[in-house]
């Protein structure tokens, strides 16, 4: 029985997969030693375009997954993980785009 090794493609998706999780982190930390402020300004626009950017890397690091895990002759441990964190994380705006579709329709 030969040594399976791992795909460079699910390799990729499994880096992909934490960069959502490390953004987040850095960016709880400066919510944290940052004052609140009060409105909309320029760093709410742009972390506006920050999660739409997270979120297609995580969409990108799923769709790679899953090609990864189709593969035959590699191993399957990093794809199926980067499925799994990639899918909690595009869990998130999924439920927030739902419960906003149940709100309006409920007005």
């Amino acid at each position: 029985m030969e040594k399976l090794k791992h795909s460079k493609i699910g390799i990729i998706s499994f880096l992909l997969a934490f960069i959502p999780i490390i953004y987040v982190v850095i960016q709880t930390i400066i919510d944290l030693s940052t004052p609140v402020s009060i409105g909309f300004n320029k760093s709410s626009a742009i972390s506006y375009y920050i999660m739409n950017f997270m979120f297609s890397i995580s969409l990108i690091s799923f769709v790679l997954g899953i090609v990864a895990i189709t593969k035959k002759g590699y191993k399957k441990g990093l794809p199926a993980t980067s499925l799994i964190i990639s899918g909690l994380i595009l869990l998130i705006p999924i439920i927030s785009i739902v419960n906003g579709i149940i709100k309006i329709l409920n007005m």
